[in-house]
This record gives C-alpha cells, structure tokens and sequence, in this order.
C-alpha cells in the first residue's frame, strides 16, 4: 500500500522528534539539583552530628544552588534515622549523617533495626574522632600506657574502663584494645560522654577509652596515653600512637555522608563535590578542629572501601570477643 503525503509528513515528524524525547531524561539527570535538599541527622539537635550539618550548610548550599534543609530522626543509637533513609527515594534529594561503627555493627548485633550497611550508599567521609586511652591527670599510677596495662595483668578484672554504650566505636576500641594487650578488665557503659568523663574525674572507673574531642576539652583534667591513629596528631604531639606501642590499633568514630541505595552515580558525584568544597570552608575546618575532631577527605568509591575494611576490623573484634560465631 503506497505511503500518502499525509503519513510521510507524519513519519517524517516523528523521526524527528524521536531524538529530542529520548534526550529529556538525560537532561532530567544532569539537571540536578532543582529543589531543597534534606540533610538527615539521626540525633538530637545540638549534638556533634548537628554542629557538622550547621557547618556544612553554607558551603553546600553555596555549591548546589538550593536550600539545605536539616531534618532530626532521633532513636536507637541513630537506628531510626538510618531506616528512614534507607527507605527513601534514590534520587539524591535526601542525603545523611552516618556513623562508623554503627552503620556496620547496628545490623549485626541488634535486634530490630530494620535496615542493612549496603541499603546505604557512601558519598563522603569528611571526619573522624580517632579513638585512645585516657586516665586522670593527677593519678600517679598510669603516667604510660604500660603503667596500665602492667598494673591491669598483675590485678586481673580489678581495672575498669569506661566507655560510651555497647558495640560502639568507644566499645570496640576497648575490645580491640584489651585483645591485643591481653588483659582482664572491666567495661563501664555510659551514656554520653559527659558522664563518662565525669566517671573517670569522680574515680568511679579508672581509665576510659574515648574519643580525641573529649580529650581536647578536658585536657587539663586528663591525661592521653595513647590515640589510635597512624600518626600522632598534631593536638597531641606528645602523645604515642597505639602502633608506637606495639598494638596494631587503629580506629574510632568515623563521619560522613550516605545516601539511599540506588542514587545515580552522577548524583551521588555531584553531592561528593559539594560536600568536598563545603568541608575546605575555613568555618567548617575551624570548628570541626576546635571540637577535637581529625577531618579526612575521602569521596565515594574511597569512602566504600573504607567502610569495607573496618566492616572486617569489626567482624574480627566482635568473632575475637566472642560475640560473633
């Protein structure tokens, strides 16, 4: 049957047209982001989480063009916070604070929490609050970190270490820690480390394994016997390293950025580049070190390896402790 006038002029159009439908989504893509996006923070407001979001908003908002809107799920240790954004839309407009160890042991060892690590896509690492040991300035008997491992093997379960909540970085920085010295101590859980700071200057336990912030504010009160880190840190130049002392530990409490599992790589590459240029902003940088915390720079496939690796460190603590089979 011949083709009439009318139906080439239409063949004709629509061949035409073709290419242009099939560059919207394209376009769709690359044209991100176009409205508000929501920073989730899975504590309460005025907390460490809180201050890096309040740190990072100018310079986000700054690069992306669109409003940064803090939104708090608090609950479960952040549990709540992080199943809401696993079961978010993957399309870049929700992002996270996440938490290392948490993100990682939460799956493992606690019953009910209702999403998996790999729900979770990495974007950015941007700080870490290595982890260390630290005794009262004024107590005599620990002025090395040996003191206190000699003193722990000659007293066995006669030296308590406090630390904040169970399963968390401060917790499995003890275990390791303990493991690798092979000594027989006690774990005091607190929560928060307000009180365990106060446990330790009130002589309830007689060290705590914590994070460096706590020993940047307490500093005249406290005395750091060893950080768990590659090198020493720069606040603590005469503090030794773990590693100087033997002990093959390093680790803490790792922060970064999620997003939903699924996000489009180019989204997800668009967010790294943004956090990156907010987390280079004099302001971030000052405040996040005047809260004692070490700030890293990792994007996404560095950021995923990352939390690769320490998802194994923690499997061994927890199998090694006798946690995991």
């Amino acid at each position: 049957m011949p083709i009439t006038k009318t139906a080439k002029t239409l063949m004709l159009s629509l061949a035409a047209t073709l290419p242009l439908l099939a560059s919207f989504p394209v376009l769709a893509a690359e044209d991100f982001p176009t409205r508000p996006i929501k920073f989730l923070i899975p504590f309460n407001p005025g907390g460490q989480s809180d201050t890096a979001v309040i740190l990072l908003r100018p310079g986000l908002e700054e690069k992306l063009g669109v409003e940064i809107v803090a939104q708090h799920r608090p609950g479960g240790g952040g549990a709540v916070g992080w199943t809401m954004l696993s079961q978010q839309k993957p399309d870049g407009y929700m992002i996270g604070v996440t938490n290392l160890p948490h993100i990682v042991v939460q799956p493992l060892m606690t019953d009910g929490v209702k999403y998996k690590t790999e729900q979770l896509t990495p974007v950015y690492l941007y700080a870490q609050s290595p982890g260390g040991v630290a005794v009262k300035k004024d107590d005599d008997r620990f002025k090395t970190l040996e003191d206190l491992i000699n003193f722990a093997k000659e007293n066995p379960a006669k030296v308590s270490i406090g630390g904040t909540g169970k399963f968390t970085g401060n917790h499995l920085g003890y275990l390791q820690f303990t493991q690798l010295a092979g000594i027989d101590t006690s774990y005091v859980s607190f929560n928060g480390a307000a009180p365990q700071t106060a446990a330790l200057l009130g002589g309830h336990v007689m060290a705590i394994y914590g994070g460096t912030f706590i020993f940047a504010n307490k500093r005249e009160d406290l005395r750091v016997l060893a950080v768990a880190t590659e090198e020493r840190l720069p606040d603590f130049p005469d503090v030794p390293t773990f590693k100087e002392l033997g002990y093959d530990l390093i680790g803490g409490i790792d922060r970064g950025v999620t997003a939903p599992a699924g996000t489009p790589p180019e989204r997800v590459k668009v967010l790294a580049d943004a956090l990156r240029h907010a987390a280079g902003k004099t302001e971030f940088v000052e405040g996040m070190e005047k809260l004692g915390f070490h700030l890293v720079n990792l994007g996404p496939e560095e950021y995923a390896k990352f939390i690769e690796d320490r998802r194994q460190q923690y499997i061994k603590v927890l199998k090694d402790g006798g946690f995991l089979k």
